[in-house]
């Protein structure tokens, strides 16, 4: 396996991850090796991101089941039900060729797990990113930032 990202990027990713959600805690052993796995992913299959969730939130699960609805703030995901693995398939299947940007958007809008959804999506971009440019120079609000601005031109201006 070729090494995509630098031990010190992993860490500094994760930990920026993780404080996003508000967790101030060091990156455990076990999420650092599963995700420096996920980073050399040829392809990410739906089970790449299952296992990905296992081990950043044990317990979540996939809302492939009729009733596994969430709502995050005022965002309503689509209703559980298996069509949720079925686009979560679709979403990475464009991959990865996919702008990282609306990846990210489309996973956190599909909330395909019922919790551990924010880390995970992450960690898709970042193995988007590092296919772009071998590595990842810049934390994820940093790069975020500076995708939103570039997206905002396509946006008309009233």
């Amino acid at each position: 396996m070729t090494k995509m990202v630098s031990d010190a990027e992993l860490i500094a990713f994760m930990r920026e991850s993780l404080r996003i959600e508000g967790i101030m805690r060091e990156p455990s052993g076990d999420e650092l090796e599963e995700t420096a796995l996920f980073m050399v992913l040829k392809r990410v299959s739906v089970e790449d991101v299952v296992e990905l969730v296992n081990i950043y939130q044990p317990g979540a699960e996939l809302r492939d089941r009729p009733g596994l609805n969430v709502r995050v703030g005022n965002h309503i995901a689509p209703p559980g039900g298996p069509e949720i693995a079925g686009a979560l398939g679709q979403i990475l299947l464009s991959l990865p060729a996919a702008d990282p940007w609306a990846t990210h958007v489309a996973y956190e809008t599909l909330h395909p797990f019922t919790d551990g959804n924010g880390r995970s999506g992450r960690a898709l971009w970042a193995w988007q990113m590092v296919r772009r440019q071998r590595g990842l120079p810049l934390g994820f609000l940093h790069a975020w930032y500076y995708q939103t601005l570039e997206r905002s031109r396509e946006l008309p201006v009233s």
